[in-house]
């Protein structure tokens, strides 16, 4: 009798674990199946990090280069640099214009990554109730469940207020009817 429940503690337990390893493999295996077709954009083809920054003192010659101006809160003085003029007021951000554009492709990338994972996740919930094999099915549900996560992290500060709400709402109808429905 003892030896028959630890068995079933055995097989218990490997279910779990098989179940775990399920939902991780497979939201990694979508991650990076997305990520191989459909590459993420890369800050080093926005910005040229081998340029170095030009010694700019002054709002005006930021502005000839194309950068952006940069206040400091208290004017910075640098007796070291015989080029620097006393009591600095800024820097140059040579970089700001390149961000921008990076930060705005970056945001359409996870946008579609987004709207590529939550239908998917929504899906892959939906597949993994029908499945007959208890530790398959709850892998493939955690896995759904973790991909539209990850997806919605993706695109989280994006979206408005309003939009969170009503992604959220949604996800959760979704689910409360899947366990009504299917999981009486």
């Amino acid at each position: 009798m003892a030896k028959e429940v630890n068995t079933k503690k055995h097989g218990r337990a490997k279910k779990v674990i098989l179940s775990i390893a399920i939902a991780i493999l497979f939201v990694l295996f979508i991650g990076y199946g997305i990520e191989t077709f459909y590459k993420s954009p890369k800050y080093e083809n926005y910005c040229n990090m081998t340029m170095s920054p030009p010694n700019v003192f002054s709002e005006s010659q930021c502005s000839d280069l194309q950068g952006q101006w940069v206040n400091y809160t208290t004017p910075q003085t640098d007796y070291t640099n015989p080029k620097m003029p006393f009591n600095v007021t800024g820097y140059c951000d040579m970089y700001a214009k390149c961000n921008n554009e990076f930060q705005a492709a970056n945001e359409v990338h996870n946008r579609n990554v987004f709207f590529i994972t939550l239908p998917l996740g929504i899906l892959t919930i939906i597949i993994a109730i029908i499945l007959s094999i208890e530790s398959v099915s709850a892998g493939f549900m955690a896995g759904g469940v973790l991909l539209a996560v990850y997806g919605t992290i993706r695109y989280w500060g994006a979206l408005s207020d309003v939009w969170r709400t009503l992604m959220l709402g949604i996800a959760l109808t979704i689910l409360v009817w899947i366990g009504y429905k299917k999981l009486k």
